[in-house]
């Protein structure tokens, strides 16, 4: 019986040799931009230039070098899941039983003897991704037969070979010899007839002297040119990143200057904000309680309503509007918990937005924000930014 799970250095060298046979292919697309823009540089200039390096460098990532990594950095994942596949496979098999005793599909009677298990698709067309089920051939030693059932005792039944000229079914006869089998089919009602030959002799693969020298290099096992790899990767990503960076900054230059314009009030400035606004709407005693230092500063706040006839709605109301007024043009909000209102005794709690992130959400979301312009049909409803990922988002 068939075993499909191997040694892991057969799984190894496989990947190898994909690996090396890709590379071969891409460094021969790298060598002839070399050539092409070698030829288009000026008489004056030299391919050596930092500047045509760095073009050289870049192609050479995106046709060779990235690959090359990716294919380093999954090479032991990959072959443990091949490995794990083959494996399960194996193990399908082995636990695999017949429901019921099978009959020979050729003189009927039982006792037929297992010869073989191995894993088919049902479906003779059937896609890479369709579910393998266990076939089962079993030699019968009454007529000297052989039958397949699948596990669930199915009969295999093989798609007849049709005679290209005339349809009808044909008969065949094997024939075999130390180096080859030979399938001939013959039609019974026309005498046409094919053949079909499988080779049996060892096919000894042609020497590549290239291979170990390309393996070292292609597969990554010269850890200087591997590091270099990594360190080109690695600033050219950082490039792309500064650069989105810098265009989002430009696409939204009127968000980061509200940004740089906001104001970021000390906690010991919010009584000097906040307590005369407050005092002429009529609230009075305007006290901080001890900040909750963390991710975010979190301060609570509380006050008195010295207009006895304002009812708690309309004092929360009201005191909550005085503070956003008040706060607009800082870094500090008022949290969504509200305000509660008690006897005339009021308190809330105060956030102070400081990452860049956060700074930049509460400029959108604020209503001074000049609005970019945009469209004269959506001008009354809505206006344009462009996010990181260069997308309008529209608010």
């Amino acid at each position: 019986m068939y075993t499909h799970l191997k040694d892991r250095k057969f799984y190894e060298d496989i990947y190898d040799r994909h690996t090396v046979e890709s590379a071969r292919q891409d460094i021969m697309q790298y060598e002839k931009f070399y050539v092409d823009f070698e030829k288009k540089i000026p008489k004056d200039d030299k391919i050596e230039r930092p500047g045509n390096a760095v073009v050289l460098n870049i192609f050479y990532m995106q046709v060779v070098g990235n690959e090359l990594l990716h294919r380093y950095e999954t090479r032991n994942q990959y072959i443990t899941d091949w490995m794990a596949k083959d494996q399960a496979k194996d193990e399908q098999i082995s636990g695999a039983r017949l429901t019921e005793e099978p009959y020979c599909r050729h003189c009927g009677k039982q006792g037929l003897r297992i010869t073989d298990k191995s894993l088919m698709r049902r479906q003779e067309n059937a896609s890479y991704d369709a579910p393998e089920e266990v076939l089962f051939m079993l030699h019968c030693p009454h007529c000297d037969k052989t039958s397949a059932f699948w596990e669930d005792g199915t009969t295999w039944k093989v798609k007849p070979a049709l005679c290209s000229k005339c349809q009808t079914e044909m008969t065949h006869k094997t024939s075999k010899t130390k180096t080859e089998i030979t399938f001939t089919y013959t039609c019974p009602s026309c005498g046409h007839s094919d053949k079909e030959k499988m080779d049996l002799r060892d096919k000894k693969e042609k020497p590549d002297p290239g291979y170990d020298k390309d393996r070292i290099h292609f597969c990554l096992l010269d850890g200087e040119f591997r590091d270099r790899l990594f360190k080109m990767r690695h600033d050219f990503e950082e490039m792309a990143r500064l650069g989105k960076e810098f265009q989002e900054k430009e696409d939204n230059k009127h968000i980061y200057d509200a940004m740089d314009t906001l104001k970021k009030p000390k906690i010991a400035e919010l009584t000097t904000i906040l307590a005369p606004v407050l005092e002429k709407a009529g609230y009075i005693d305007f006290s901080l309680d001890k900040p909750e230092i963390g991710k975010d500063v979190i301060i609570g706040f509380n006050c008195l309503d010295s207009k006895s006839e304002r009812g708690d709605y309309d004092s929360e109301k009201t005191l909550k509007k005085t503070i956003d007024k008040a706060l607009e043009d800082t870094n500090w909000r008022l949290m969504t918990g509200g305000i509660h209102y008690r006897l005339g005794y009021l308190n809330g709690r105060l956030r102070a937005y400081e990452r860049e992130e956060d700074l930049r959400t509460l400029v959108i979301r604020s209503k001074n924000l000049k609005r970019k312009s945009i469209d004269k049909a959506e001008a009354k409803n809505a206006y344009h930014i462009k996010g990181k990922d260069g997308q309008d988002i529209i608010l």
